[in-house]
């Protein structure tokens, strides 16, 4: 399945647009629960590079292969800017990538990408074997490259691998970030120079570093994560201890805490600090509550406090924050 046909295919998910421009297309994620966008550039026949932005908990995948097929998709080069991504591994468990983390993967079908900070940001390159060997021969002759090659070195036996970037692919992959807002056709040009260039590093490695040993989770522990993530953020005012988490699953207190920890990546209190502080800077901008009122709705009863960690959160007071996002508005709707 070549670029093209995985494009099609998101855009027949509900709530998934597409924007085509000269240089580039992009898919754009409007649902209730947030946003997100994922521009591809073409840089070569077979040899695709895509940013990825997602502020939404998740983005819901088109069936790629159809139950029973065997047909392959492409090489996928990711790099996590920042944030959190779920991967399912083929054989059912999930690990998580994180802000540095390279990983490359034959598997490109899943139900849908899960981001439990509701935050990613990252790249990735869509790498068409067979489409680069037949196109694009005179590239792989020019640079060196054989990414049978590459698959062979870091994806033994179709497993997925995963490994924080070494300092020079990590150069590249931060220059190859910083072009997405640069100037057409300037930054496609970049585009293809970093990427040829990451890519012969790759190859180049004599020693490449071990995949990662990275904390694997079934399929019933993350299911417990996300249940127990639902119950402690449902209303913010109330109150559940560890140990009554716990017990709803019957598990132990800190076989609970590691499968939210390896899950969300942080450990429950400050999760929660993190929910409630977005929560009420929502509540400020949108809404006439005053600061006791938003405290309250969030689970603080001293207001004193309230702002203290609304102001190490944001570095200004509730009430600043709520002047400076009305001043905001006045400008956006001045003419």
């Amino acid at each position: 399945m070549n670029i093209d046909e995985i494009i099609r295919k998101c855009v027949e998910v509900p709530g998934i647009s597409i924007e085509r421009g000269e240089y580039s297309a992009g898919l754009f994620l409007n649902g209730k629960d947030g946003k997100g966008s994922v521009t591809f550039f073409p840089l070569f026949s077979g040899l695709t590079l895509a940013y990825i932005s997602v502020n939404a908990p998740l983005w819901t995948a088109p069936d790629l292969c159809g139950e029973g097929s065997e047909e392959k998709g492409p090489l996928l080069l990711n790099y996590c800017v920042t944030g959190r991504c779920e991967i399912i591994l083929n054989n059912g468990n999930f690990v998580y990538v994180t802000d540095g983390d390279l990983s490359l993967t034959e598997h490109f079908a899943q139900r849908q990408y899960v981001y439990p900070r509701r935050i990613y940001e990252g790249l990735e390159f869509f790498i068409e074997l067979d489409t680069l060997a037949a196109q694009s021969a005179w590239l792989l002759e020019e640079f060196g490259l054989d990414f049978h090659c590459v698959v062979e070195r870091y994806c033994r036996n179709g497993s997925t691998y995963i490994s924080k970037a070494v300092p020079d692919a990590e150069e590249l992959l931060k220059k190859l970030w910083s072009l997405y807002h640069e100037p057409m056709p300037f930054a496609v040009m970049q585009m293809k120079i970093y990427s040829l260039a990451l890519f012969s590093l790759l190859m180049a490695q004599k020693e490449i570093p071990p995949s990662q040993v990275c904390a694997y989770f079934t399929e019933t522990q993350v299911s417990i994560a996300k249940q127990v993530e639902q119950i402690i953020t449902a209303d913010l005012r109330q109150y559940h201890p560890a140990w009554e988490l716990a017990a709803r699953f019957s598990i132990s207190e800190t076989s609970m805490k590691n499968y939210f920890r390896g899950v969300f990546g942080q450990n429950i209190s400050a999760y929660l600090r993190e929910v409630r502080m977005r929560k009420s800077a929502e509540l400020l901008t949108g809404s006439r509550l005053s600061v006791s009122e938003v405290a309250e709705r969030v689970g603080y009863i001293n207001q004193s406090k309230f702002a203290s960690v609304f102001k190490k959160q944001f570095g200004m007071s509730p009430l600043e924050y709520r002047r400076m996002k009305h001043l905001e508005r006045l400008r956006l709707d001045t003419p």
